[in-house]
């Protein structure tokens, strides 16, 4: 076997980043809306960055074993 990487992570990856889209998307409605003038925003592109990051870094560890 060449790689025993499972091929499910690069979609665990896609999919927490679209909830994480669809959510930032309702929390933008929503604050729109209401008037409320929260700002959470940065903390959806927090967010985003450390999932992307922890991505990159398994997928460096991992594919580096021989």
């Amino acid at each position: 076997m060449a790689n025993d990487d499972s091929p499910e992570y690069g979609t665990l990856v896609t999919a927490a980043l679209l909830i994480l889209a669809l959510a930032f998307a309702g929390y933008w409605i929503y604050s729109y809306a209401s008037g409320t003038g929260e700002h959470l925003a940065p903390w959806f592109a927090v967010a985003a960055i450390a999932i992307v990051a922890l991505a990159i870094l398994n997928y460096a560890r991992g594919g580096r074993t021989p």
